[in-house]
């Protein structure tokens, strides 16, 4: 990476930037032109999912002002703030999309619209997530890893504290979606019980860090079941959202502060470890990411 020159980053810039505003441009058209029985749930999952097409261009512009890796190097930081915007709003997009209902046929899936809906954001997705591994690599080959020793003992207490952090916050999150849950008018013990399961995966992070003695098996251990298990129940927290009133919408808005504290965990911890590779066994060299 580290042959990528100042003009061939700022053409990817302007590729991304101009990709991610035809991708706000499809977003908003299929959501104006849509018939659908529930179209503030298309609203919603428009919005959301424009904000995620719009985290992929505004990246675009940061990477077309970048010249060399020492001004990659000074807006990394902003390019995985983008990237974990653009990783925690996609949930909502995934969750109100999935409770888009067809004219005339309420309890039915929209699929032929949200289809539509979804190839476009994960198309964003997936360049917002591109632009920032490239970014990545280029600092990590020119300057090195960010944190050298990985069983350093100031790395280690970092991320402990880390992981401390998550186990109080998540806790507090999660007492929290208990309380709301009986505030809902509509008893749905399956809905609420997702939403609950939602907010304690910051706490089992926060614990599996906590234990950890150093930034490898950090970042091993912390992409899978924080990210698989909100995706694939908390739509859940969408329905509440929609039958539950302010009670139910409140309810929502602290499933997806789990949402959104798991990202940043999830982002720090692999940012800070800094290194795509596995660690070398006992008595071999180890491996700097390319």
């Amino acid at each position: 990476m580290k042959s990528v020159t100042g003009e061939q980053f700022r053409r990817r810039g302007v590729v991304l930037a101009v990709a991610g505003a035809v991708l706000v441009a499809w977003v908003a058209v299929v959501a104006a032109l849509a018939e659908v029985g529930t179209p503030q749930v298309l609203g919603a999952a428009a919005v959301s999912g424009g904000l995620v097409c719009l985290c992929a261009a505004v990246i675009g512009l940061v990477a077309a002002r970048i010249a060399d890796a020492a001004s990659a190097a000074r807006v990394r930081h902003v390019v995985v703030a983008l990237e974990g915007t653009a990783i925690a709003i996609f949930f909502p997009f995934y969750w109100f999309a999935s409770s888009v209902e067809p004219v005339g046929k309420p309890g039915d899936f929209a699929l032929g619209i949200v289809s539509v809906l979804v190839v476009a954001v994960v198309i964003a997705l997936g360049l917002a997530l591109w632009g920032s591994i490239v970014v990545h690599r280029v600092v990590v080959a020119e300057f090195g890893p960010l944190v050298p020793l990985s069983t350093e003992p100031a790395s280690v207490q970092r991320i402990r504290v880390l992981g401390t952090v998550l186990v109080v916050v998540g806790a507090a999150l999660t007492v929290a979606v208990v309380a709301l849950a009986f505030a809902v008018p509509t008893r749905l013990l399956f809905l609420e019980a997702s939403g609950l399961l939602v907010t304690l995966m910051p706490v089992a992070l926060g614990l599996s860090l906590a234990r950890e003695k150093n930034v490898y098996t950090a970042r091993r251990r912390n992409a899978v079941a924080y990210v698989v298990v909100p995706a694939a129940v908390g739509w859940a927290a969408a329905k509440v959202a929609v039958i539950g009133g302010a009670a139910g919408m409140l309810f929502s808005a602290v499933v997806f502060g789990a949402i959104v504290l798991l990202v940043v965990a999830i982002l720090v911890t692999r940012d800070y470890s800094a290194l795509w590779d596995w660690p070398a066994r006992p008595g071999q060299e180890r491996r700097v990411s390319p």
